[in-house]
């Protein structure tokens, strides 16, 4: 059982972009998600600001409250979508990378709730396992730099640069047990460890496809994205400071207009990454696990 990583990625690349339904699933979390920005602008806007650049509309007790209240959904209803996206997503490449026919996307986010709840559970058992072990990995960090008067920082650099491949594995793990909970209708546990022994087995080859995905996926959102990103970084230093008021509503105006296109870039970029991303694991697993696909 073994897989040549240029045939997996070229494969992955094509149900990608065959499929460009499958965008939505990861853009949908992530456009709802920027539903935030308006709340955090419009204030800005349409009330105005004080004289520190504040707006005025966030010392109103009862807005923030509300303000505090919409984050909360916002945050839960993309935490939703995107296990639902997940599920549904990871389901849909499975189906073409087994040659089946493809569902509507309507029947495909239908089909795939019924993984809802295993995919939530692999998600948050290995994320609460990450959490507690990071947690006190940097605990003792933190304490040995402090004990060494900072000198301990400095030395355990090289140690923090080895937390990157960890976190590409851990990353692979939690891919390979969706993969195992949608392909092999596996539970939550079952899922986890069998994309453990899968990782273990080809431990090399995971972690060289998981590095060259990140990076190739880093590089082409970065050269993607950055250009729309440029105004809004260098905007605020033409600012005039003895007109804070004026500046702000101006600076309000200029970041709207510059959300109305980099959020939806945003999204779409996402979208398009994630499934390749995902479409990459799906088929290292499957090719892991199935000799003949």
């Amino acid at each position: 059982m073994s897989f040549e990583i240029g045939e997996v990625l070229s494969r992955a690349f094509q149900i990608t972009w065959k499929h460009k339904s499958f965008w939505l699933f990861s853009a949908l979390p992530v456009a709802v998600n920027f539903l935030i920005f308006p709340v955090m602008i419009l204030p800005m806007i349409l009330f105005g600001t004080d004289s520190r650049g504040q707006p005025i509309l966030f010392e109103n007790p009862v807005f923030i409250i509300f303000f505090m209240m919409f984050a909360v959904v916002i945050s839960v209803s993309t935490f939703v979508l995107y296990i639902a996206g997940t599920s549904s997503l990871t389901l849909g490449i499975v189906n073409v990378a087994n040659g089946e026919e493809r569902p509507s996307f309507r029947e495909l986010l239908k089909q795939g709730m019924k993984y809802f709840k295993r995919i939530l559970g692999v998600g948050l058992l290995i994320g609460v396992g990450v959490s507690v072990v990071f947690t006190t990995i940097f605990f003792g960090m933190a304490v040995f730099g402090a004990i060494t008067a900072g000198i301990g920082f400095i030395c355990i650099q090289p140690f923090i640069l080895l937390l990157y491949p960890v976190m590409m594995v851990l990353y692979a793990l939690i891919e390979q047990s969706n993969a195992a909970v949608v392909a092999d209708d596996l539970g939550v546990m079952d899922a986890i460890s069998k994309a453990w022994n899968v990782i273990k087995t080809h431990f090399w080859r995971i972690l060289l496809i998981s590095l060259i995905v990140y990076l190739g996926v880093s590089i082409l959102t970065s050269i993607i994205v950055v250009p729309f990103m440029m105004p809004m970084f260098f905007f605020p230093f033409l600012l005039e400071p003895s007109q804070v008021e004026e500046s702000m509503s101006t600076f309000g105006l200029v970041m709207a207009g510059f959300g109305l296109i980099l959020l939806p870039v945003m999204a779409l970029v996402q979208g398009v990454a994630i499934t390749f991303m995902k479409s990459t694991y799906v088929l290292v697993y499957l090719r892991l696990t199935r000799p003949s696909n």
